[in-house]
């Protein structure tokens, strides 16, 4: 579930909906009971957003300002996108993991090192 809020800026739909798709893509990486919050605002004439997700007792947070709003909403769910694909990895175990052997050493019998 994402939770969105607008600051000094008109909460516009189109935002609203475009978020929501691309926070849809990084629900492969969540589980279920994960929440998001999106805070979209203008400071200076630059869009900043900031998206925060909560999962299993960890919080990933994930900021960009840009002077277009779309392009910093996608350079945001990008970048959090990688963020929850390297912890999802390093849960799963696939990413690093080497099997015995693979150093490039093959063992020995005769009792050297």
């Amino acid at each position: 579930m994402l939770a969105v809020s607008f600051r000094n800026i008109k909460p516009r739909d189109e935002v609203r909906n475009r978020a929501e798709a691309l926070y849809g893509k990084l629900e492969r990486f969540l589980e279920p009971s994960a929440e998001g919050r999106l805070v979209v605002g203008v400071d200076h004439g630059t869009a900043v957003v900031e998206l925060i997700v909560s999962t299993r007792g960890q919080v990933h947070t994930v900021s960009e300002e840009d002077s277009d709003l779309r392009t910093a909403l996608d350079r945001l769910f990008h970048t959090m996108e990688g963020q929850l694909r390297r912890r999802k990895e390093r849960r799963t175990g696939r990413w690093h993991r080497r099997s015995e052997g693979d150093d490039g050493f093959v063992p020995t019998d005769d009792g050297e090192e």
